[in-house]
């Protein structure tokens, strides 16, 4: 877990949600690889959503997230980052790339206007770091190992000891090989 303060709320945990081997293996065809390397989601517990996600009730999260009305870019960040989780857990891909995009533009900006008074705190790489180790994870789902690499590539210069970012890190490297022999030796 990744303890975090988060402006003047209460401590914000990140909560790492390992994917279901069966959602990777969506994304692989090596799904006896995948069970022992899972790729890991991060959400915000006490964020819009966060314990329905971390309990696996997403339909619960899903509604929770609407009802939210984010006062601020760290709330709206909060709430993104939650939603990339949910959609990506219930395989909407489409829309969690989406919600990941949104979770990494307000999470720059939120950095950026933070800045001000301490430049690149661990707190703001952190998040940063989540948002791109989340949209990576979305690409690997999509098949997509190039743009997953390089979003962890992000990450990692981000924040490279976070247990999210390590263990994404080693499950792409597994799976990111699979995926490119697999295009490889296809008939494409």
């Amino acid at each position: 877990m990744l303890s975090q303060n988060r402006s003047k709320r209460r401590a914000t945990r990140a909560v790492p949600l390992l994917l279901a081997s069966t959602l990777l293996a969506a994304a692989s065809t090596h799904a006896a690889e995948t069970a022992r390397t899972p790729l890991v989601l991060t959400a915000y517990i006490n964020g819009p959503g966060g314990e329905s996600l971390l309990a696996g009730h997403y339909a619960q999260a899903f509604a929770e997230m609407s009802k939210a009305k984010p006062q601020n870019t760290l709330a709206a960040s909060t709430k993104a980052t939650n939603l990339c989780v949910a959609y990506a857990a219930t395989r909407k891909l489409a829309e969690a790339r989406e919600a990941c995009d949104v979770a990494l533009r307000l999470a720059k900006a939120e950095r950026l206007s933070s800045s001000r008074y301490s430049p690149g705190t661990m707190r703001e790489n952190a998040d940063l770091a989540a948002a791109y180790a989340n949209r990576a994870v979305v690409h690997m789902l999509m098949r997509d190992a190039g743009s997953a690499k390089a979003d962890l590539q992000r990450a990692q210069a981000l924040a490279p000891r976070a247990e999210f970012v390590v263990k994404n890190v080693a499950a792409v490297a597994k799976v990111g090989t699979a995926i490119a022999q697999a295009d490889v030796t296809s008939s494409r």
